[in-house]
Order: structure tokens, then C-alpha cells, then sequence
């Protein structure tokens, strides 16, 4: 089998070894990318899923530890899989790691602020984050909100217990915009180095009008609103007009 990834309906090949395909194709690949030029070391992936990530990046010279709340499904008998949740204290030893992926993640924590001081507390001081969620800030979800008052379908207490029992975790109950995740993280203790997408959505491209509008805005707001609301960043083209996923590395300056 060819080394790297391929995608077939909901499965991927990972270096010769078929995983369900529970992420975005295009996820995987870009924090490889990201991670490629930074030192080996002791990582932590939490959620794991089905561990094609966590197979990805221990192939590619980091020594990993993946974590799910769902060990049954990690596919890697190789790699030390542990019971975890991401809504509880993590069942590791301070200054642990090097590295950790928090992949599809925050938009499934009932308190992210939580979470991401867990991650903080288990990463040694000068470690890396590496966080995936929806991009709730682009501007086809902006406008989502503004028409219907909600970027995505709520969930019924009905659905919940008939479409989703058992399975709970999988709502998204985090809809968290770029400035909301990145307030969250800087009172972990993290400071975001650089903001990545998994690949431009070619349908938004349409929107392009309205979002120089509010670049334009943006621009004549200046450094009030930059600092109100973090304004500049949270209207940069790689978040404003990013595709489905944003992908985000922080470093931990504040430990």
C-alpha cells in the first residue's frame, strides 16, 4: 500500500493500515505539516478516535500517547491507549509531554476552559497545542447566525435520547468562534503562534464582496477594536473566508 493517506467514503489509509474515517480528510495531513519541522518528543492525543492520527504521527517519529473516552475503538494495539475525559481531570502526571493534539475536539466540551488547563497542566513548560474545531467565524457561519439565530441545528432533549443515546459526546455543544476559542486558551495559559485552515471553501468565494465590507470596517475600527474584540484577526482571510475547519498552534507561555 502507498505510504501516507487516501480517503474512500469513511475510511482512510494511514502508512498501510484502514481506519474509520471519523475527521476531515484534510485535517490529518495539515497538522502533519505543521508538525514536521518541530523536534520529536512524548505526544498526547486526545480524543484518539479510531487512532489514525495518533498511527500518522508515531510513523512520522513522535512517541504517542493517545486518550478516548471510547478506548474500544483505537485500532493501534502498538501505541498505549488510555481511558479519558475530556470533561474530568486527565489521568496524567503533570509536565508530561511534549506535544498535544486536541483534534476535533473543544466543540464537544461541556467546559473548554477546563479542558484546556488539564492540557496546560500535563504539557511541560514551552509545550505545544495543536487544536482543530469548526471555523464558526467564517463568513458563511456568520451569516448562518445572523439568518437563523444559531450556526448549527440544536439538538431536542427528545433526539438526544433517541438519535443520540450512548453517544451524547458527538453533539456539538461548543460553538466556539475564533475569539472565544482564543480567550479560552490565553486563560490556559497559551498564546496562539499560528492559525492554519484545512482547505479553502471554493462555494464562499462568492462572499468575497461582503467580506472586504467588513475588512474595510475592520481596517477603519483600528486598534480599539483589536483590542475590544480582537477585531483584526478574527477578520484575517485565513478565518473570515477559511474552510469548514480552523487549526490552531498555541505554545505555553504563561505556565
Amino acid at each position: 500500500m502507498a505510504r501516507g493517506v487516501t480517503t474512500k467514503e469513511d475510511v482512510v489509509e494511514v502508512y498501510g493500515r484502514i481506519f474509520p474515517s471519523y475527521s476531515r480528510s484534510e485535517i490529518h495531513p495539515v497538522i502533519s505539516k505543521i508538525l514536521k519541522g518541530m523536534p520529536k518528543g512524548k505526544l498526547l492525543d486526545f480524543p484518539t478516535g479510531s487512532g489514525s492520527l495518533a498511527w500518522r504521527l508515531q510513523n512520522e517519529g513522535f512517541l504517542v500517547t493517545a486518550a478516548d473516552a471510547v478506548p474500544e475503538a483505537f485500532k493501534n494495539p502498538e501505541i498505549e491507549i488510555v481511558r479519558a475525559d475530556l470533561n474530568h481531570a486527565f489521568p496524567f502526571e503533570s509536565d508530561s509531554f511534549d506535544y498535544a493534539c486536541f483534534v476535533e475536539g473543544p466543540e464537544h466540551v461541556e467546559n473548554v476552559f477546563q479542558c484546556l488547563r488539564e492540557f496546560a497542566r500535563i504539557l511541560k513548560p514551552d509545550g505545544a497545542l495543536v487544536v482543530s474545531l469548526p471555523n464558526y467565524s467564517n463568513i458563511q457561519n456568520r451569516i448562518k447566525l445572523f439568518l437563523n439565530g444559531v450556526i448549527e441545528p440544536v439538538v431536542s432533549y427528545e433526539s438526544l435520547k433517541s438519535d443520540y443515546a450512548g453517544n451524547e459526546f458527538m453533539i456539538h455543544i461548543n460553538r466556539l468562534p475564533y475569539p472565544m476559542i482564543r480567550m479560552a486558551l490565553e486563560f490556559a495559559g497559551f498564546k496562539i503562534e499560528s492559525v492554519h485552515e484545512d482547505k479553502p471553501k471554493r462555494k464562499q468565494r462568492l462572499l468575497w464582496p461582503i467580506a472586504w465590507a467588513i475588512q474595510l470596517i475592520t481596517l477603519m475600527r483600528g486598534k480599539k477594536a483589536q483590542k475590544k474584540y480582537w477585531m483584526k484577526d478574527n477578520n484575517a482571510s485565513e478565518v473570515l473566508m477559511g474552510g469548514n475547519t480552523l487549526i490552531l498552534v498555541a505554545k505555553l507561555k504563561f505556565k
